[in-house]
C-alpha cells in the first residue's frame, strides 16, 4: 500500500502549487493590458507624449504601495494581502479596459499600479514562506510560472485583436477567469501567521529597513533589471536597425528572449540546488556576457539572435536568485516578520533600474550609437558577480566559509503552525 504524506507535507505542497498558480496570473493580467495598449491609445485618441505620461502612473502607484504592503504584510502575514491583492489587481482590468479618456486611464492605472506593488511584496514574502518550509528553493520555478503568464496573455491578447474583441470585453473576461481561479487556489496558502510579525519591532517602519544588505542586493536587482529591461525595449531595434533585419524577423527578438528565460528558469531550481547562489549567479551572469557579446559582433542577424538566447538563459536565473536572497538573508538576521519590510525596500532600489535603464540605453545611444549602448551592460554584469557573495544564505546559497558550491546536507524544512487554521 502506497503511504500518504503527513498532512503537514502535503500543507507545504499544496502552498507551493498556489503560489505558482499567483505568479502565473500576475504575468497573465500584465501581459494581458499591455497587449491592448495600441488599441486604448486609438480608442482615447492618445498622443505619443501622453501615452508616455500615462505608462508612467502605474509604476510610480507600485513604488508607493510597496511600502505600504510591506508594513502590512509584516504585521498580518502575507497571505491575506496575496489574496485581496489578486481579486483586486484582477478588478482593474475592465477599470482600464472602459477608459472614456485620458484622466480615466491615468486614474485607472494608478488603481492597477496601487494593487500591483501590493501584491508584489506580498508574493515575493510569501514565496520565502515557502521555501522555508520546503527547504529547498522553488523560487526559479515561479518566476517561470510568471513568464508562462506574460506568454499566456500575451498569446490570447493578439487572439482577441485579431477577433476584434474590444479592450472592455478582453478584460472582463481575464478578470472574471483570474477572480475565480485565485478565490480557489488562494485558499491553499500559508497560514498567516506563519511570516507575520510586528512592524516596529521588525525594525523597518517607513524609515527603517536599509540594511547594507537590502541596498547591495537592490543594486544588484536594479542592474539584473536593466539587463532585462534592456533586452525587452531594445532588442528589436537593435535587430532592424544594426543588423538589418526584416521586419518578422526583428519582432521575434523579443519573443526568443522570452522563450529562453522561461526555459532557464524552468531548470533553474535544480542548477541552485547543486551548484548553490554564489556560483550560480557568477556563471549566469558570464554566460549573459558571451551571449551579449555574441549578439553585438555576430556577423549577421542570426548570430545576433542565437545571442540574445544565451543572453536570456543566463539573464533568467539571476533576478529570482536575488529576490530570495533578499527574503532569507532578512529572515536569517531580522526573523520571518522581517522578509516583507525587506522586499518593500529592495524593490524601491531594484525596479528603478527596470525603468530607467530602457531610458539610460536610448540617451546613451545618443553619444555612442545603439551597439555601444548596450554594451554598457557588460559593466552592470560585472557589478553583479562583485556582489554575488551576498545572494548566499542557509537555506539557498553557499555556507560560511566556502567558495561557491551548494549547502551542506538538506535542508530540513521549517515547522509550520497549525496548517487547519485559515
Amino acid at each position: 500500500m502506497t503511504s500518504q504524506a503527513p498532512p503537514a507535507d502535503a500543507a507545504r505542497v499544496r502552498a507551493r502549487w498556489a503560489i505558482t498558480g499567483v505568479y502565473f496570473t500576475v504575468g497573465l493580467l500584465t501581459s494581458a493590458w499591455f497587449t491592448q495598449i495600441p488599441q486604448l491609445k486609438s480608442e482615447l485618441r492618445l498622443s505619443d507624449g501622453q501615452l508616455g505620461v500615462a505608462l508612467l502612473v502605474p509604476a510610480a502607484g507600485a513604488l508607493i504601495s510597496m511600502q505600504l504592503s510591506g508594513r502590512l504584510a509584516s504585521r498580518f502575514g502575507s497571505r491575506p494581502l496575496v489574496r485581496i491583492g489578486c481579486v483586486t489587481l484582477a478588478a482593474t482590468m475592465p477599470v482600464i479596459g472602459n477608459s472614456g479618456g485620458m484622466i480615466s486611464f491615468v486614474v485607472a492605472l494608478a488603481l492597477f499600479g496601487l494593487a500591483d506593488g501590493l501584491l508584489d511584496i506580498a508574493m515575493n514574502a510569501h514565496a520565502v514562506a515557502v521555501e522555508s518550509a520546503l527547504g529547498r528553493v522553488v523560487m526559479q520555478s515561479l518566476h517561470a510560472a510568471f513568464s508562462l503568464g506574460t506568454i499566456a496573455g500575451a498569446v490570447s491578447g493578439e487572439v482577441a485583436v485579431a477577433l476584434k474583441v474590444t479592450p472592455l470585453d478582453y478584460l472582463g473576461g481575464v478578470a472574471v477567469a483570474v477572480v475565480a481561479i485565485s478565490l480557489v487556489a488562494t485558499v491553499h496558502l500559508l497560514p498567516a501567521q506563519t511570516d507575520a510579525g510586528n512592524a516596529d519591532k521588525a525594525g523597518y517602519g517607513f524609515r527603517g529597513g536599509w540594511t547594507t544588505l537590502v541596498v547591495v542586493l537592490g543594486l544588484a536587482g536594479a542592474g539584473c533589471m536593466m539587463a532585462e529591461g534592456m533586452a525587452e525595449s531594445w532588442d528589436a531595434v537593435f535587430l532592424r536597425t544594426e543588423r538589418h533585419a526584416i521586419a518578422t524577423v526583428a519582432t521575434a527578438g523579443y519573443l526568443l528572449f522570452t522563450l529562453a528565460q522561461f526555459g532557464g528558469r524552468l531548470v533553474g531550481d535544480r542548477l541552485h540546488q547543486r551548484w548553490g547562489s554564489v556560483a550560480l549567479v557568477r556563471r549566469g551572469a558570464l554566460l549573459a556576457a558571451g551571449g551579449l557579446l555574441l549578439q553585438l559582433t555576430g556577423p549577421g542577424p542570426y548570430w545576433s539572435m542565437a545571442g540574445i538566447v544565451v543572453y536570456s538563459l543566463g539573464l533568467s536565473v539571476l533576478v529570482p536568485i536575488v529576490f530570495g536572497a533578499v527574503g532569507h538573508g532578512s529572515a536569517d538576521t531580522q526573523g520571518t516578520g522581517a522578509v516583507a519590510g525587506a522586499f518593500a525596500r529592495f524593490t524601491t532600489v531594484s525596479y528603478l533600474g527596470y525603468l530607467l535603464g530602457p531610458a539610460s540605453i536610448g540617451w546613451l545611444a545618443e553619444l555612442v550609437g545603439l551597439s555601444g549602448a548596450m554594451a554598457s551592460v557588460f559593466i552592470v554584469l560585472a557589478g553583479v558577480i562583485a556582489v554575488s557573495s551576498r545572494t548566499s544564505s542557509a537555506l539557498v546559497g553557499t555556507p560560511s566559509g566556502q567558495s561557491g558550491g551548494p549547502p551542506d546536507g538538506p535542508v530540513p524544512a521549517l515547522p509550520l503552525p497549525d496548517v487547519s487554521t485559515r
